[in-house]
């Protein structure tokens, strides 16, 4: 029995990522776009990382001189929030690539079909967000303070382009709604930033749904709510600390996102019924 081949769109840009990373000697020079302390007239911020590829002709970024004639085969990457000023004004096919916490975002453009500005092409694929692309853009990010350093940030930018490529190839996973994926998302970047400020409303804003909306998917999907999940996830961080590292207590509570430290010791001892301290004592 044959495979079921891909959607259209999918094939299209599956295809042209095949191209590119088969023939790395076509791409050249990686830029990056900043963080502007406040926003120039006329540009565009974008909330997530992105990366633009020059495939034909020449590409321009206004906001910074040594941007504007990117050629073909080199890139622009953008860190999650950077500026740019993009035009369209000489002939040009552009592949832009958005890695949102739930889904890659593909577009072609090319400005000599006279519709300037606007993707021919366009897919948007669910996919969570997985250690391994996070860390690839994290480095990239990074790296962009120190954009001599091409050596390394070609290399790596291949590498989210072979990422890119496996994920465009992979079928459509058949039973999974669009809820559940979206509930497995949202789980998956709390295990990753549960260190961090975690709160329903910028949560939701993330993944581009309504603060109810996130409370439904975990009544709906779940078995607790999202506060609860939170708070599940950063106590069993906090226990496997505390079996494995003779951190202080306000160290322990800062790394699984509680600023405070009595607070995160009330909620240990709620939850557990001993207190961080006497819970560590029984692995000594």
């Amino acid at each position: 029995m044959s495979e079921r081949p891909l959607p259209a769109d999918q094939q299209f840009f599956a295809d042209l990522l095949s191209g590119l990373v088969l023939n790395p000697q076509q791409l050249g020079r990686v830029w990056f776009a900043h963080r502007p302390a406040t926003l120039p007239a006329g540009s565009v911020s974008v909330e997530w990382p992105r990366l633009e590829v020059v495939l034909r002709g020449e590409y321009e970024n206004r906001l910074i001189a040594e941007q504007k004639l990117i050629g073909q085969g080199e890139m622009l990457f953008l860190p999650a929030r950077a500026v740019t000023m993009s035009t369209f004004e000489k002939p040009v096919m552009l592949l832009s690539i958005v890695f949102a916490p739930s889904w890659l975002g593909l577009a072609f453009h090319d400005s000599r079909s006279g519709q300037t500005g606007y993707p021919q092409r366009k897919i948007e694929l669910s996919h969570p967000e997985r250690g391994e692309r996070t860390a690839m853009l994290m480095a990239l990010t990074h790296l962009s303070a120190s954009p001599q350093d091409q050596a390394i940030i070609q290399p790596l930018t291949l590498s989210v382009l072979h990422w890119c490529r496996k994920v465009v190839s992979t079928r459509p996973e058949a039973g999974l709604s669009r809820g559940d994926f979206l509930f497995q998302s949202i789980c998956n970047w709390v295990q990753e930033n549960y260190a961090g400020p975690v709160a329903r409303e910028s949560v939701a804003a993330l993944f581009t749904i309504t603060p109810n909306h996130l409370s439904r998917l975990f009544s709906q999907h779940g078995t607790m709510s999202f506060v609860d999940y939170v708070r599940w996830v950063r106590m069993a961080k906090a226990r496997t600390i505390l079996q494995k590292y003779h951190l202080p207590v306000g160290e322990v509570a800062k790394r699984c996102g509680y600023p405070d430290s009595d607070y995160f010791c009330r909620l240990f001892r709620r939850q557990f019924g001993l207190t961080p301290g006497e819970y560590r004592a029984r692995f000594q």
